[in-house]
């Protein structure tokens, strides 16, 4: 304590002198172009839009220019979990935890060591269709920090004995898996909903865990890893920095072959599994009394931009979870729930696009001893709500609501960039909010439509229902229909 009040002692002291020092100067500092007294002034940068530009190897570039002081570039790769071979599920999850051993130009130290230097930032993250592999840094260290991202994407060695030697990485991401059971229900929920490889988990099983290694990395890698299944995005960069960038991009997938202990690989020669939904039921009993539900029907495809925009709606009119931290919210499912339940409970909808199929539902949280009454309550409300439809004043309430959404999630540089790495190819569209706002007011999207949506999902194939926590007073599918 002593050195703490010491130094904040002698900052003010310091402060309080160069204060004195440059009222006794003030007269005779120079003027310079910045101001008066070399005080800056504010500087109006011009905006600029989305740049995409497809490249004539198939690779995908898009960029926007926000003139932040840090730089975020990410290489974003079609090859998710949705891609893996039956007999290679869990790929994915190594390639996620291994993502930042040696390449074939930098070695495992030199990687972590040239990030640490130049302050930068590097994380891989894993999705149902992507993986997502991004940089982040001060602007001035753009073209040293992203240029890491070549040897990870393109030239990794999957070197044996790494992997081998930092297995433990695996058995602990599994145990955080294990430990976080918002993400085992979402697996629940893809496994229950679709047949095919939007079914596979995000996790890899311990009978996985031991079997799969360096070689099912590199067949998996060299089979999905080409230019045209990659995305370049970036924000607070030149869109020609970028693109040069992206020309660097290329593949060599005979490296690994010479690497001792690949041997013989069989290659990938299949397509994937189509996925399809089918609905269905999966509970997990667990001595949890924290019981969490998912409820969903068919949703839009990422293909649909103008159902995406109607299910957004409906997703607002159902309420997407409180807006005040800590509170429970006000929207309709939420004070279903509240009315039967008696111990604290939350519910708010999801709304799920992917490429060939979509999920529309709601996520609930209660007491285990509040599951009967809840979950009948927040069904009745949900189907209420798609089969009788909305009025015209929800959807007023609802477009003003994802109008400001879409305002505010364009205000931050990260949740653009996210939005960004989505949908690459259209983001110029898709992060447009003007064009967005003024579809919703000229009234392209009206509550008739809504409702057509609304009634499609219900009286389409049989609802998902999934459940994990301590299920003694859980109902089931036919409980609620009945």
């Amino acid at each position: 304590m002593a050195t703490c009040k010491y130094s904040f002692n002698a900052l003010v002291t310091s402060s309080s002198s160069a204060a004195v020092a440059s009222t006794a100067s003030q007269k005779k500092a120079p003027q310079t172009k910045s101001g008066h007294y070399g005080i800056p002034q504010r500087v109006n940068l011009p905006k600029e839009s989305i740049n995409v530009t497809k490249l004539q190897n198939g690779l995908t570039v898009a960029s926007m220019e926000n003139n932040s002081p840090v730089f975020r570039v990410a290489a974003v790769v079609e090859a998710g979990a949705k891609y893996e071979p039956y007999d290679s599920r869990g790929v994915t999850t190594l390639l996620r935890v291994f993502s930042n051993m040696s390449t074939k130009y930098v070695s495992r130290l030199g990687l972590t060591k040239n990030l640490e230097r130049l302050g930068a930032n590097f994380k891989c993250v894993q999705t149902r269709e992507q993986m997502i592999y991004s940089i982040e840094g001060l602007r001035s260290e753009l073209t040293h920090g992203a240029q890491f991202l070549i040897p990870i994407v393109c030239y990794p060695m999957f070197k044996p004995h790494e992997i081998h030697d930092e297995r433990e990485r695996l058995e602990i991401d599994h145990k955080l898996y294990l430990q976080s059971p918002e993400l085992q229900l979402n697996d629940l929920l893809h496994e229950a909903a679709f047949k095919g490889g939007l079914s596979r988990s995000l996790s890899i099983c311990p009978d996985m865990m031991k079997k799969l290694s360096h070689k099912q990395m590199y067949t998996f890698h060299s089979h999905y890893y080409t230019p045209s299944r990659i995305s370049l995005v970036g924000t607070g960069c030149n869109h020609a920095t970028l693109v040069q960038l992206a020309d660097k991009f290329r593949f060599s997938p005979l490296d690994c072959v010479y690497t001792p202990g690949f041997g013989n690989l069989k290659l990938i020669d299949s397509e994937p599994e189509p996925s399809k939904y089918k609905g269905g039921e999966l509970r997990h009993d667990t001595q949890s009394s924290l019981v969490h539900i998912a409820l969903a029907c068919e949703g839009v495809s990422s293909k649909d931009e103008k159902g995406i925009l109607t299910s957004s709606l409906l997703h607002e009119v159902l309420g997407n979870g409180p807006n005040i931290k800590w509170s429970a919210g006000s929207n309709r499912l939420q004070r279903a729930a509240q009315a039967v339940a008696n111990s604290p409970c939350l519910v708010s909808s999801f709304n799920l696009h992917y490429t060939e199929s979509g999920l529309f539902g709601v996520h609930i949280m209660c007491d285990k001893n509040d599951t009967d009454k809840v979950v009948k309550a927040v069904w009745n409300e949900f189907n209420k709500v798609l089969k009788n439809g909305i009025s015209k004043d929800d959807v007023t309430v609802a477009k003003k609501k994802l109008q400001v959404n879409l305002q505010m999630t364009s205000e931050q540089s990260s949740d653009v960039f996210s939005k960004m790495i989505s949908q690459p190819d259209i983001s110029d569209r898709s992060t447009d909010v003007q064009s967005i706002v003024g579809s919703l007011e000229q009234g392209d999207y009206s509550h008739d439509s809504i409702n057509q949506l609304a009634k499609k999902m219900l009286n389409g194939k049989q609802p998902t229902l999934v459940s994990i926590g301590n299920l003694n007073k859980m109902p089931y599918i036919d409980d609620l229909k009945a």
